[in-house]
């Protein structure tokens, strides 16, 4: 056997080994060696069945060549040398005969090729291993339409950015939610995704925010395993149906906020203004619910059908949802209640300052919103579903009639005018106006309810800049200015019921503490007294109502369009921000005892509705009682009664907040 020194290949021999010519042919070293090795010369490239001596010939190697032997063709012919001692001989070889190399390797190498394969394997196995497994603070769920990466902190789970709906472009523009494009990879859910289409401050130059590919949901959990059948709290955020997401700093659920009171929290985008909420006779003709407006109302209810489907790999219970919203929230949220689209959807409610009015029918707010159509210049569906998202947001009629901004609903009355309807009955969503719902006993959803409101609620954004520097003169001409086109005698009744010498918390910003009082308790306190009253009738399951006093340590950082006026007492937002945990932010500075005291409080009731369905023994229903919360829970009976008579009597709850 021979084994070349070049290549390594292998031949069997019968007799010597010789070399090939040309390495014959080379001059020394290798011309020497051969010359001094007359029993070795071998092929250089291939091996060879080896020449034996002249005697025995060519016939006889041809003979003793195996039936794997090789076949030159006739063209080729390799030249092989062989040298005895006492003769030189040149023979011509036409065969070659080959040996598998792993007949003749060792054990040895056998072994270590077999350990660098095994070693290879391995290491792919766990490469594969690594692409899989999620860094620290990374976990994973698997919903109905996908996998989820979410994240780990403050002692619970958030997944943000979930799709529940497709994203409601092109023909999708002005139609009811279609289902979501389910992925096959593993999406990454570790950031808010865009809000929807808006601008801030609200009007015709007000800074464009937002994507129509906005339909996102955001869930926070403390625990995944699905077994724990926790709460659900399913938050639907305010802004006038306008503006706002899903993910507002101090607006929004935290991780902390889950961990701490063992409930899972879903927050959601819906589609706002014109995206969300304009009904036009061009877009209600041909439409699969053969009406236009209220697509907003649809997102919602199709956010609900996502938790009833998927909250349980989060670890919640659908069996235990709980809609909490504010302001145009709360007002979704008692629209639901009387919706038969969202019955079954939830278990128990709570609305935080929204409307009193949403009885405007779909002609009404079709002839209304003419005026946003003019300014798009369309004639038919085609062309609006062409317009850019600025275009569609500039011809909102923001200041004008239908008044979309609603500038006017933060200060007092002037007879006889209103702000436009933004939602509406459109016969789909809502049959009828949510009071004629309970009032007729048509369907809805009979569950426990709780209406709240804050005891300034307009002083998150007064009618006057200035109102913190206004005199006691100042505070007599403005109320008399307004309440005088109802009566005249109107304006003595209010400033006796609103007096001067009210308690005041602070040594100044008093007269526009009354201001904020009246103008609140018109726009919304009294009107939603009025309507926990109308619940409390229609419904068989319990109904509370709640009023916050708490008057903060300082006034509001404002520095976000949240909240853009420095707030200084029962501002509209105290309660759901410091549900949040979100005062401390809001105000830009630590706590007082009293802060602290109010937001558990607020807290703990919260979640014990949210858990139970019902408050502690401590808070009666209503209208046996509201519930007064400020660093202590107090009861009243006919809580400010002669004052909301008052506005009752002259006709005022017609003003009450819209939209």
């Amino acid at each position: 056997m021979c084994v070349c020194v070049v290549c390594a290949c292998v031949c069997v021999c019968e007799g010597e080994c010789v070399w090939s010519p040309m390495f014959l042919q080379h001059p020394s070293p290798w011309r020497r060696w051969t010359n001094q090795s007359p029993r070795c010369l071998f092929s250089f490239h291939h091996g060879v069945q080896p020449g034996a001596s002249s005697a025995r010939g060519t016939d006889h190697l041809r003979d003793e060549m195996s039936e794997d032997a090789f076949n030159a063709p006739e063209r080729a012919e390799y030249r092989y040398l062989v040298q005895d001692e006492d003769e030189d001989e040149e023979q011509y070889v036409r065969h070659r005969h080959y040996v598998s190399p792993l007949q003749v390797l060792s054990r040895r190498c056998i072994l270590l090729i077999c350990l660098a394969v095994a070693t290879l394997l391995c290491l792919a196995v766990y490469l594969g291993y690594e692409a899989k497994t999620l860094p620290p603070g990374m976990t994973r769920v698997s919903t109905q339409c996908g996998d989820f990466r979410g994240r780990h902190k403050d002692g619970a789970y958030s997944f943000k950015g979930i799709p529940y709906a497709a994203p409601p472009v092109g023909p999708l523009r002005w139609a009811p939610p279609a289902e979501p494009v389910c992925s096959s990879g593993v999406s990454d859910a570790g950031c808010f995704r865009s809000a929807c289409p808006q601008v801030r401050p609200l009007s015709k130059d007000g800074r464009v925010i937002g994507q129509e590919d906005c339909l996102f949901l955001n869930v926070w959990t403390p625990t995944l395993s699905q077994g724990a059948k926790l709460p659900v709290v399913v938050w639907i955020h305010g802004g006038y149906l306008l503006m706002l997401s899903g993910g507002e700093p101090q607006y929004s659920p935290t991780e902390k906020l889950a961990a701490d009171t063992r409930m899972v929290y879903v927050s959601f985008n819906y589609r706002l203004n014109a995206f969300g909420f304009m009904a036009l006779k061009l877009l209600s003709e041909g439409s699969p619910t053969n009406t236009s407006g209220n697509y907003g109302f649809m997102d919602q209810i199709a956010a609900l059908k996502w938790v009833q489907k998927n909250i349980h790999v989060f670890g919640g219970d659908p069996a235990k949802v709980t809609i909490f919203g504010h302001s145009s929230g709360g007002t979704s949220v008692w629209t639901l209640m009387t919706s038969p689209l969202a019955k079954g959807l939830f278990r128990a409610a709570v609305d935080m300052s929204g409307s009193y009015i949403l009885n405007a029918t779909l002609e009404q707010a079709e002839s209304a919103n003419l005026a946003f159509l003019k300014k798009t210049g369309c004639t038919d569906v085609t062309c609006l579903r062409g317009l850019s998202i600025s275009q569609i947001l500039q011809a909102i009629p923001w200041d004008e009639y239908p008044s979309w901004a609603g500038a006017d609903l933060t200060d007092l009355p002037l007879r006889g005018h209103f702000v436009g309807p933004i939602a509406l009955v459109d016969g789909y969503v809502l049959e009828a106006p949510p009071f004629d719902v309970w009032e007729q006993k048509r369907e809805f959803s009979d569950v426990p309810f709780v209406v709240g409101t804050t005891e300034q609620e307009i002083e998150f954004s007064p009618p006057a800049a200035n109102i913190s520097m206004w005199t006691w003169e100042d505070y007599r001409w403005f109320v008399t200015d307004k309440l005088q086109s109802f009566s005249e005698s109107l304006p003595e009744e209010a400033l006796r019921l609103y007096p001067s010498s009210a308690p005041c918390p602070t040594r100044d910003h008093c007269p526009g503490l009354s201001f904020a009082t009246m103008a609140s308790d018109i726009r919304v306190t009294c009107p939603n007294n009025d309507l926990a009253l109308k619940a409390a009738a229609a419904l068989d399951s319990p109904v509370y109502r709640y009023l916050v006093t708490h008057k903060p340590s300082g006034p509001v950082n404002a520095t976000s369009d949240l909240l853009p006026f420095a707030s200084r007492f029962s501002f509209h937002s105290l309660d759901v921000v410091s549900f949040f945990r979100g005062l401390e932010v809001v105000l830009g500075r630590p706590l007082s005892d009293a802060d602290e005291k109010f937001q558990s409080l607020i807290t703990q009731h919260l979640v014990t509705f949210a858990t139970t369905g019902k408050m502690d023994s401590s808070w009666p229903e209503y209208p046996s009682a509201t519930a007064l919360l400020s660093d202590r829970l107090r009861v009243a009976q006919n809580y400010s009664a002669d004052r909301c008579e008052l506005w009752r009597n002259n006709s005022l709850f017609s003003y009450a907040w819209i939209n």
